[in-house]
Parts: structure tokens; C-alpha cells; sequence
């Protein structure tokens, strides 16, 4: 199920600034965040904050380690000190990880982390760089399951608003899928009887599209994600 949203775009383009707004409202939630660490105007340093409010210093330029970013080293074993925090949660709860990224993969441990958040039943929303591009980032790029958006400083506002309303749309999915009597297979493609009347999709070079306002805005949509993960098991209409 297409229910992994990744975050990606340049240096400054506001990754984690979205993320942490999107997630900012919402009460069930788990995972981290990265924040710069500054001190006289210049930043030494980067830190890990959990959903519990735990902070962990995760490199800094005094460090001494040998695993190195730029001027900065990398503690593993401080990242690692968080990873059990973060890898205890319910079905109910959003999973967010900023960012999924060169830093953080020195460790073992959060590779384990971020496969085991991807492969959950839960929605998960984390960033990616976009200039860093190791074989673990590409494979998760390419994973069917992940929603990709590229962001920038021209488009920050809109995606910001979309990537809201996607996480939405995947658990309004969710509840299309738990009940199959919706849909409805016909030579023509799939009818889905949703909650404001009803939709049609036909499959275009192996997506299906929808005749809805939002996949036409965004070719996405709940009906959409939910008649890719059902499409082919739905019986044909008598």
C-alpha cells in the first residue's frame, strides 16, 4: 500500500520544517527529528529529538569519531542510545523520521529502525536528501510503497497543505479497504461508492486513475490507493 511519504529536495529547501509542521497536530505519533545546534551565530552541531521530548546530540565538530560528515562527527552510539524510544508504537500512530540521510546511517541500528517503520501498517513521513544518494536511499526511493515528493523553495507552501492532506487520504484509504463492498470491477475499470458519491478508475500504462478533483490536482487519491492495493483481487461485476 502506497502509505511511506517521502520528503525529498536540496539543502535549505525546508524538509524538516515541513515535516515538523505537518506532524505538529497530530496527537498520536512517533519518531524524530534533527535540529541544528548553534552557538555564537554558528552551527557546531545537529541533535535528535524524540516524540517523548528526549534529545540526544548526534554530531558535532568537538566530537571525536570516526564517522564524519563535513566538519562534523558523528556519534553512533548516541543515536543508537534513542533507536529503543523510538521503536515501540501502536497501529494508530504516524511514524516520522527527519531524516533518513548520511549522518543516520552510519548506524546499523537505524537502518533496522527505518525498515522497520517502512514496513509497518503504519503511515510514515520522512525526509531524504536529495544531494546524498547511498544504495539503502535508493532502494527506499524506488520501494512501490513510497510516495515521493520533491520539494523546494518555490513550492513549500502547497506541498506542505498536500502532504497534510495526504496522510489523510491514505487513512480515509485504509477504511475504503476494509470494506470491499465498495468497489465494484468492470470491464471499464473499478467503481468506488465513496463517501461523496460515486468514483470511477481505469488503469492507464498499470495506474489507476481517478475522475475525482483531488487525483486530477495531484494524481493521487484515496480511491486511487486503495484500488492499486485491491485492484486485482476485486471480483468482476455479474
Amino acid at each position: 500500500m502506497q502509505k511511506n511519504i517521502l520528503i525529498t529536495g536540496q539543502p535549505k529547501s525546508g524538509k524538516s520544517t515541513l515535516l515538523e509542521k505537518v506532524i505538529f497536530g497530530i496527537p498520536d505519533k512517533v519518531g524524530f527529528i534533527t535540529k541544528e545546534i548553534r552557538a555564537n551565530g554558528q552551527r557546531t552541531g545537529f541533535e535528535v529529538q524524540t516524540h517523548l521530548g528526549t534529545k540526544m546530540v548526534l554530531a558535532n565538530v568537538d566530537f571525536k569519531t570516526p564517522h564524519r560528515v563535513s566538519k562534523y562527527f558523528v556519534s553512533v552510539e548516541n543515536l543508537d542510545s534513542v533507536i529503543p524510544e523510538v521503536s515501540s508504537f501502536s497501529d494508530e500512530d504516524l511514524l516520522y523520521l527527519d531524516e533518513i540521510a548520511q549522518m543516520e546511517l552510519f548506524s546499523e541500528k537505524f537502518k533496522e529502525l527505518a525498515l522497520q517503520y517502512l514496513n509497518s501498517k503504519n503511515t510514515l513521513l520522512a525526509t531524504v536528501p536529495q544531494v546524498y544518494e547511498d544504495d539503502f536511499v535508493k532502494e527506499i526511493k524506488n520501494r512501490k510503497d513510497v510516495i515521493l515528493i520533491e520539494l523546494s523553495e518555490e513550492n513549500r507552501e502547497a506541498k506542505e497543505k498536500f502532504v497534510g492532506l495526504l496522510i489523510k487520504k491514505i487513512e480515509k484509504a485504509r477504511g475504503y479497504m476494509s470494506e470491499p463492498g465498495r468497489f465494484t470491477r468492470k470491464d471499464s475499470g473499478v467503481e468506488v461508492r465513496s463517501e461523496h458519491g460515486t468514483r470511477n478508475l481505469v488503469l492507464q500504462n498499470g495506474e489507476w486513475e481517478c475522475d475525482c478533483d483531488f487525483f486530477r490536482e495531484n494524481r493521487i487519491c484515496s480511491h486511487s490507493i486503495a484500488t492499486t492495493e485491491l485492484g486485482e483481487y476485486l471480483p468482476m461485476a455479474a
